[in-house]
């Protein structure tokens, strides 16, 4: 796969706005439809997601989209309802060659990694 749906939420006006990702040398490269671009270092992506991330419960699979990145590393867009969720909601997983993958809620990883990428180009965050 050579791009990964990241988020999707409803603006204000009530469209959908996506984020996406995808692999760009030894860089991720985000575009999201309000406009948002830029590409960010496997390091800040690995920052992100070590950060907020939790392992992943043990016995879930992984069989969504992925993002095969440099050097083993991959990241997967997972649906998956725990018993504590009236419905199943989207993660991002993030796995590192010899340790455990890491899952976070894909809107909180995702809004991280748009500020970012608007941070490192020096425009505003889009508010959705």
């Amino acid at each position: 796969m050579d791009r990964l749906l990241l988020d999707e939420r409803i603006r204000a006006d009530g469209s959908v706005a996506r984020t996406w990702a995808r692999r760009e040398g030894v860089r991720i490269a985000l575009s999201d439809d309000d406009g948002t671009r830029g590409a960010l270092s496997i390091a800040a992506l690995d920052r992100v997601m070590s950060r907020y991330g939790r392992p992943l419960e043990a016995g879930v699979a992984l069989d969504g989209d992925a993002l095969d990145l440099e050097d083993g590393h991959r990241l997967s867009r997972l649906r998956y309802h725990a018993a504590v969720d009236a419905i199943a909601r989207d993660y991002l997983v993030w796995q590192r060659p010899g340790e455990a993958p890491l899952a976070v809620l894909a809107t909180h990883a995702t809004a991280a990694l748009r500020y970012l990428v608007a941070r490192l180009s020096d425009t505003e965050p889009v508010e959705t």
